[in-house]
């Protein structure tokens, strides 16, 4: 038994463990080592696949299961193994996506639109068109023809994600709605630039009620900086922004920490585990 034992803290990845475009600070890993070494649990929360989620956490001792994909994947770091998925598609009654997508690839010309499935980034839109933050992912990905994804039986989509202008982007939602997919489907901004569709009630914070199945009793400590992060913050025990954080997820937040340049997990463990 630690001091940090019953309690949990997972943490969104960009803009609230790692400074956007930066690396986990040798203070947050201090912070985080100790936690987990005197009884704590940690866990990770991003829209990204854990191959990419690898490349930033190397080292880190995460010991409870941790969300992937923007909430359609639980999964077990430690044993690396899938423990859940949320499919976005999953058969016949959603064969809108791939007509939605096709509609976008013709209406939105500039847009990156990438198809996540369980064991891979497919890009469907032309390579020029390719998010600049690629080649400096953990991941692979591949440019795959949308035609080879179209049997959503055979091959789920977990995630429907656009980067484009946020002009377009606004284009591209009123499409959605008007195809009838985003009825489907929980849709949010996850930068300003990039517009992602889950499955419907599908979050960050509707994957914590399975962690706690995981782990019954567990205190749970959430802290995230975008409006992807909300469901989870509110679905928290204790839900945190860093004090450079969306204006709307600070509002969810029970507290507001330092900036995440200033260490936020770090203070985390000091001040509310």
């Amino acid at each position: 038994m630690g001091k940090y034992t019953g309690k949990m803290i997972i943490s969104d990845l960009d803009g609230t463990l790692i400074p956007r475009g930066g690396a986990i600070s040798p203070e947050n890993r201090a912070a985080i080592a100790d936690f987990v070494a005197e009884g704590g649990r940690f866990a990770i929360a991003t829209g990204r696949t854990p191959e990419a989620a690898a490349g930033y956490v190397e080292g880190l001792p995460i010991n409870a299961p941790s969300v992937f994909f923007n909430g359609a994947m639980l999964y077990d770091w430690v044993q690396k193994k899938v423990i859940k998925t949320l499919p976005l598609t999953a058969g016949d009654e959603n064969d809108l996506w791939p007509k939605f997508a096709r509609k976008a690839l013709q209406d939105f010309p500039e847009a990156c639109l990438e198809v996540y499935t369980a064991e891979n980034c497919h890009i469907i839109s032309p390579e020029a068109n390719d998010d600049p933050r690629l080649p400096n992912e953990f991941y692979s990905y591949g440019h795959t023809d949308l035609g080879q994804l179209t049997d959503t039986t055979k091959t789920p989509w977990l995630k429907f994600f656009a980067c484009d202008k946020h002009e377009h982007l606004e284009k591209y939602v009123v499409l959605a709605e008007k195809m009838g997919v985003a009825e489907l489907a929980n849709g949010f901004y996850s930068e300003d630039n990039y517009y992602e569709f889950v499955a419907k009630d599908v979050s960050k914070g509707s994957m914590l009620a399975f962690i706690r199945e995981q782990l019954p009793g567990i205190e749970i400590i959430a802290c995230g900086d975008y409006l992807n992060d909300n469901e989870m913050l509110a679905a928290a025990d204790i839900g945190i922004a860093p004090a450079n954080a969306h204006e709307d997820t600070k509002k969810i937040a029970k507290h507001i920490g330092c900036a995440v340049e200033d260490h936020l997990l770090a203070w985390i463990v000091k001040n509310i585990a």
